[in-house]
């Protein structure tokens, strides 16, 4: 099997994979299970279901991102994009959306731990940072959060309780009607960032971030440890509103995704309406713009439906959003297609060759138009020669034909010609008949032809005059 066909089987494979899986599991009765964290499709206690329910209950529309957050920008600014617990990295496409989104006024939700999207932040800190006058715009700490002086009792200083609220940029609208709010193995806004710096929701002073996180007994005993040791935001918000352009894009940086989650959502009411404050503040209180959950970062198995799905369409996004590319596709598909679509009816012979046909022999002539069409030029050499030979038997009146005997007489009739060439070009044309799928170029196939018809004009067509 050749590299194409190979080639071709892979995309097969790939291209139908995703359907039989999706085929296989209706046939077997399987129903339809969203347990990964943070989606808004899990009703586990580890989903966002409840939060999305309360969104739609307000009034909102919930949508889901599977493939690209390109499609977000279709919404020019007029939606809240929201990013929780993000295990992938952002592509660049990502971040742009981003950038291009809060530009135009949207609003950007990001509830990260353990700075897993740290790395994914670099390139929007560099877009961002010409208009922050150079600063970090956002970073999350690495290791979990401990407060040792509010925290669940009934717990552990890894569940801290957090009561210190300021108004920043958001005027105090995002804390109001809050009076506590309960995280669980959080982290923590990196305290130098521009976020950080706007924390609207601190710990206390005896916190810190600990990167040993299986220590049964831990305590602040690395420099990083010490260096971000004491009061630390776990929530900012930034208004990027001007007095040019009074409804600017907002962003909001949570640094635990669990805050959201249907079992902190339901045991906890400070939760409920801090979640109720930010989708209002992110919207600018417009109900109309829909709320966008970007599901494609989320930590999803390769063999999950939702995965193919989003890797698969993603790229066609992708791809399709590219214009130098995009241009290009019409004729990519016309020339990939063409030889898979029905064939056009033959047209039909309004005239014949002047060299090899005879009056009424159509089908020679439609024949080699087809091959011709088609680019199949070997085909056309060995009907070329196969009517030599038959008109050769035929005229010279030879019981077999001998390539021999035409090589006397053409030798004869044309002195010039040189038998070592002569019979290199006749293997040629017996080689290409041999294997009529063979590849070979028109100019070849030209070059056949006239050597052809030489031989047709003095041994063939004289013999008729």
């Amino acid at each position: 099997m050749g590299w194409k066909e190979t080639f071709q089987v892979i995309l097969f494979l790939l291209a139908w994979l995703p359907v039989g899986i999706l085929a296989g599991s209706t046939l077997v009765g399987a129903e339809a299970t969203y347990s990964y964290d943070f989606s808004i499709y899990n009703e586990d206690y580890s989903g966002l279901s409840q939060f999305s329910n309360n969104i739609e209950s307000n009034g909102r529309d919930v949508m889901s991102i599977q493939a690209s957050m390109s499609v977000a920008s279709r919404y020019n600014g007029s939606s809240v994009i929201v990013i929780m617990g993000p295990v992938r990295d952002f592509s660049l496409d990502a971040v742009l959306v981003i950038f291009t989104h809060l530009m135009s006024g949207g609003g950007v939700l990001i509830a990260d731990d353990f700075g897993s999207a740290n790395t994914s932040l670099g390139l929007l800190n560099l877009l961002l940072a010409p208009m922050l006058g150079n600063s970090t715009l956002l970073a999350f700490l690495d290791g979990v959060l401990l407060d040792l002086d509010s925290y669940d009792t009934m717990k552990e200083p890894r569940m801290p309780i957090i009561r210190d609220f300021r108004a920043g940029s958001d005027g105090g609208a995002l804390t109001a009607g809050v009076t506590e709010l309960h995280l669980n193995w959080a982290s923590a806004i990196n305290p130098f960032s521009l976020l950080g710096q706007s924390g609207i929701a601190w710990t206390t002073p005896r916190s810190w971030c600990e990167t040993n996180i299986t220590d049964a007994i831990p305590d602040i005993d690395t420099p990083y440890e010490i260096s971000f040791a004491g009061s630390l935001p776990v929530v900012g918000a930034i208004d990027l509103s001007t007095a040019e352009t009074p409804n600017g894009g907002r962003l909001v940086a949570v640094s635990d995704p669990s805050l959201f989650n249907n079992d902190m959502w339901r045991r906890f009411s400070g939760n409920r309406q801090f979640g109720d404050n930010v989708i209002e503040w992110l919207s600018h209180g417009d109900v109309s713009q829909p709320i966008l959950f970007c599901e494609q970062l989320l930590e999803i198995p390769w063999y999950a439906s939702e995965f193919f799905f989003g890797l698969y369409l993603g790229r066609v996004l992708w791809l399709s959003s590219l214009p130098i590319l995009s241009a290009l596709y019409p004729l990519v598909t016309t020339f990939g297609i063409r030889k898979y679509l029905p064939d056009i009816k033959k047209p039909e012979v309004k005239s014949v060759s002047d060299v090899f046909l005879r009056r009424g022999q159509t089908y020679f002539s439609e024949r080699m138009t087809y091959y011709r069409t088609e680019g199949n030029y070997a085909r056309v050499v060995k009907m070329l020669y196969r009517r030599l030979r038959r008109e050769l038997r035929r005229t010279q009146q030879w019981s077999e034909y001998d390539p021999k005997k035409m090589w006397e007489t053409m030798h004869y009739k044309d002195p010039q010609l040189k038998e070592s060439e002569f019979f290199r070009t006749i293997a040629r044309i017996e080689e290409i008949s041999g294997n009529p799928s063979t590849k070979i170029k028109e100019n070849e196939m030209m070059e056949l032809f006239f050597f052809m018809r030489n031989i047709q004009s003095h041994m063939i067509d004289s013999r008729k005059r």
